[in-house]
């Protein structure tokens, strides 16, 4: 039986490309009512149509704020909320400045509870509503010059299991998606050599392939609908095989 989201207000952060891009559409198909969370409504708008594209920069909390009034005053509710923007410069731990550490801090995990600060008060008020964080299975396997990521993505982890104990009274559910590697812009820009890549990445993987955004968009939409009602606070490493707890 395919997955319907039908008229669930889903919003996305991170929109505007990748894994973002890929569950709006995914989801728009699905049936559901996207928001699409970009940083520039002028360059996102059409990249991300027919979803109702909402300038949120996930660093700023007065840009999240009114984000989240926009969506709850446009639909009256917000069902799904996907905290998937997200940066993962790459540098030496030696060279990286407090500065550098800051900055990955700032969008991947302090951005995510900025989200949720907003929007916790409406799924209360609601009584129900869906989180999801992405996550990274780079947390569990560990990754030279991404010290400020991994730490990031750990704290997300953290947040994922504190948000389901203290939420779930209130019929809210959260949970975390560990993603492996997944064939996005993002991607090929960190790595030119597509071919060395693909045969690193098949020779860790258990299942031969690439993940990419149309892939793991059914994954993100088990979660988002009825179906996971009773799944919360866990966090499930979506990587072809790549990890082992």
């Amino acid at each position: 039986m395919a997955i319907e989201l039908t008229d669930l207000v889903c919003v996305v952060t991170g929109a505007g490309e990748g894994v973002g891009r890929g569950l709006v559409h995914g989801f728009v198909k699905r049936g559901a009512r996207v928001v699409a969370g970009v940083l520039s409504l002028d360059k996102s708008a059409a990249i991300v149509s027919p979803a109702h594209p909402v300038k949120l920069d996930v660093t700023k909390a007065d840009e999240v704020c009114a984000a989240v009034d926009t969506i709850v005053a446009h639909y009256g509710r917000i069902d799904v909320w996907i905290n998937n923007a997200g940066i993962y410069p790459r540098q030496p731990a030696d060279e990286m400045k407090f500065a550098d550490w800051r900055q990955v801090l700032d969008t991947n995990l302090d951005g995510v509870w900025r989200c949720c600060e907003a929007i916790i008060p409406h799924l209360k008020r609601q009584g129900s509503g869906v989180i999801i964080n992405v996550g990274s299975i780079q947390l569990r396997l560990g990754s030279a010059q991404l010290t400020h990521y991994l730490a990031s993505k750990g704290g997300l982890v953290g947040l994922t299991r504190g948000l389901a104990r203290d939420l779930g009274p209130h019929g809210i559910r959260v949970n975390c998606l560990h993603l492996g590697a997944v064939l996005t812009e993002g991607e090929l820009r960190s790595f030119s050599d597509s071919a060395a890549l693909l045969k690193t990445v098949e020779e860790r993987q258990a299942l031969r392939g690439r993940l990419t955004p149309e892939t793991v968009e059914p994954v993100f939409a088990f979660f988002a609908s009825p179906e996971s009602r009773d799944i919360t606070g866990q966090c499930l490493a979506v990587d072809r095989g790549w990890s082992h707890d």
